[in-house]
């Protein structure tokens, strides 16, 4: 039976292959709505106690037989679409996935901020939609730590407590361990780490040009990128035991990037400043009834859409407690980086050919890996190109930067594939025959304001080339 199902596949072409890989991912997810509805009635009815199951997981056990982590999905996506039916919509709809609903469930459970869910759900639904999975993850991770400012910051104090870290032997192979600790530790340590693996995959990336030359980019690196990790780390531990004793160890650049807003809210959440300049008393906030409101949850009563616009986060993608950015640059060990509405670091004013030095850094902090869908390179290991050529009148600015790995760079410009931004600053990969490299379910934006823009700055690039035309 099986063997039937895959001859048919093979006999597919690679286009029928995706095809089929997409249809089918839309019947799970509409079969996933329908079963969260069915355990959302069944919870709501007792249906576990027609053959004497206590629980609704008992039932779900005795009946469809599923693994522990799958019973406690199940109920979770139950609950979630009965408390929001327009995630259940989304999941009908092909528009995300289970693991994006899952994502947003973490609001909803929240006692804290849960009585929001339902004014933000149709943003962070929007945002799941034109996500992947892990970007999306991070934005509600973002959400909660903006929203619920004191569960976050208890979160924060537990991790810092409870940290721990652990070199062992066993039976001859390496097994490190290290949880929990500062953010601002945790941020400096991987920078530290990324900086070694980067140096580990220039190393392989040289050895592969000096054995294959110019046919390099056809070969594989000699080694993988897990065992460049685990080198990487060999080298950090022989370099520290190899260092003078006391010298001091470099300290590497993080940036934190964060939104004005937060920042300012944040300053004066500690009584420090106002947005608008005012000193503010720390007293304000200190009595029997007295509790500091949290401007995000406010502001989103009004305005959902709010959320956009805000990033607290370290150069790596984590997510952070806005508190650690007040820390960080009261400290002086920031460096601040301030975004727009759209969330994009805004121009450094670098007007040059190349993205180099200042404009660089600026541009890799647009992305934390190849911008080329599913690719995961790292965006450190990165070309930072233009989205409009430079000839066509293309900026060397952020708002016209691409982050991609040099294979798909080179894949792009072979193909002759092209990139633009929607209006909220997210970034598409177009084919030459136009159509837009999209996972299933996602609709297709609205790049028409950015299409234009390139048209015109195009038309003023040629006319500047020639005055008289």
């Amino acid at each position: 039976m099986f063997a039937e199902v895959l001859d048919e596949a093979v006999a597919m072409t690679d286009a029928e292959i995706d095809a089929a890989l997409r249809e089918t991912e839309l019947q799970a997810r509409v079969l996933a709505a329908r079963r969260a509805a069915l355990g959302a009635v069944a919870e709501h009815r007792r249906v576990f106690a027609i053959d004497g199951h206590r629980s609704m997981a008992a039932y779900l056990r005795a009946t469809i037989n599923p693994g522990g982590g799958e019973v406690c999905r199940l109920r979770k996506l139950a609950r979630l679409v009965d408390r929001a039916p327009v995630v259940g919509d989304a999941l009908i709809a092909g528009h995300i996935s289970v693991a994006h609903a899952l994502e947003l469930d973490r609001v909803r459970v929240n006692p804290r901020i849960s009585h929001v869910f339902d004014a933000v759900a149709p943003v962070l639904l929007d945002l799941a939609e034109h996500s992947q999975h892990d970007e999306f993850r991070g934005r509600i991770t973002e959400f909660i730590n903006l929203a619920d400012v004191d569960g976050a910051f208890a979160d924060l104090a537990s991790d810092v407590e409870h940290r721990t870290a652990r070199v062992s032997d066993i039976d001859g192979t390496l097994d490190v361990v290290a949880t929990g600790g500062h953010p601002l530790v945790a941020a400096r340590l991987t920078a530290v780490f990324q900086g070694f693996v980067e140096a580990e995959f220039r190393t392989d990336v040289e050895a592969r040009a000096a054995e294959h030359g110019d046919d390099a980019d056809q070969h594989p690196l000699p080694r993988t990128a897990g065992q460049r990790r685990f080198d990487a780390l060999v080298a950090i531990f022989d370099a520290a035991a190899g260092s003078p004793e006391g010298a001091a160890a470099p300290i590497p650049t993080v940036d934190i990037v964060v939104d004005d807003q937060t920042l300012d809210e944040t300053f004066a959440r500690a009584g420090i400043t106002l947005p608008n300049g005012n000193v503010v008393d720390g007293d304000e906030f200190v009595g029997d009834d007295a509790t500091l409101l949290d401007t995000l949850v406010d502001e989103l009563r009004e305005d959902p859409e709010a959320f956009r616009s805000r990033r607290c986060e370290t150069s790596s993608g984590s997510k952070i407690h806005p508190i650690i950015a007040l820390q960080a640059a009261l400290t002086g060990h920031i460096r601040r980086v301030v975004v727009d509405s759209a969330g994009t670091v805004i121009d450094h004013g670098v007007r040059q050919r190349l993205f180099t030095g200042n404009a660089r850094a600026a541009a890799l902090l647009l992305a934390r890996t190849c911008a080329h869908p599913g690719c995961r390179v790292a965006a450190g290991l990165c070309d930072v190109d233009h989205n409009d050529e430079w000839h066509a009148g293309g900026r060397t600015d952020q708002r016209n930067a691409n982050i991609e790995c040099s294979a798909h760079n080179r894949f792009k410009h072979r193909r002759r594939w092209r990139t633009r931004r929607d209006s909220c600053g997210r970034i598409y990969t177009i084919r030459d025959d136009g159509t837009i490299l999209l996972p299933v379910g996602e609709r297709e934006p609205d790049l028409s304001a950015d299409e234009l823009g390139r048209i015109v700055r195009s038309r003023v690039a040629a006319l500047s080339a020639d005055p008289e035309r």
